[in-house]
């Protein structure tokens, strides 16, 4: 059995990386969130700031907004996907995570994909998208064969496009889930 509270205090007390986990600095850390039988799995570059922070869900409030959308698009809420981030803290000044940052956070996203074996990856953004790089270990070589990975740019660009570009954006999320959740339900018939 896979002991999901045990890897949230793993993550909750992580020291690895110097000036992040740090109260002093705003750059707390949250683990994973939503359903842990989800056949797809969202995975953003390093938590958001005191929103994401406060309610320990990634993707809370900014541009999570075009997440939340293409739930309600779909008629799902947010806890029934399962959403993380490859950096579980936030780092200072919202810079991008570096690479070591990454490594130090691999473990915790290897033990999550492997126990979730989601059949649907949707990176957000160049960090998630270096995460299935050759350079740094892969967390599909843990996953079963048939798990399709989506690169997409993240949110945040996103919200900073056309309304049409963002329109897109929703309703690729909202296909990939439905999909997902549609193949899931027929090959348990």
């Amino acid at each position: 059995m896979h002991n999901w509270t045990e890897l949230a205090n793993d993550i909750k007390k992580c020291q690895k990386c110097a000036g992040l986990n740090s109260d002093r600095y705003g750059t707390q850390n949250a683990p994973g969130y939503g359903s842990k039988t989800s056949s797809v799995v969202i995975i953003g570059q390093s938590l958001c700031g005191i929103p994401c922070i406060k309610s320990q869900i990634p993707f809370t409030g900014g541009s999570g907004v075009l997440l939340d959308e293409a739930f309600k698009r779909i008629n799902i809420e947010k806890k029934d996907i399962y959403i993380t981030n490859v950096v579980k803290c936030h780092p200072p000044g919202n810079r991008k995570s570096e690479t070591h940052e990454i490594e130090n956070c691999s473990p915790f996203l290897d033990k999550e994909l492997d126990w979730l074996k989601p059949t649907h990856i949707i990176c957000l953004g160049k960090d998630a998208w270096r995460s299935f790089d050759k350079t740094i270990k892969k967390p599909t070589s843990k996953k079963n064969k048939n798990t399709i990975i989506h690169f997409m740019y993240h949110p945040s660009y996103i919200k900073r496009k056309s309304k049409d570009v963002q329109n897109d954006f929703i309703n690729n999320i909202s296909t990939i889930i439905q999909e997902s959740r549609n193949s899931v339900t027929h090959s348990t018939c």
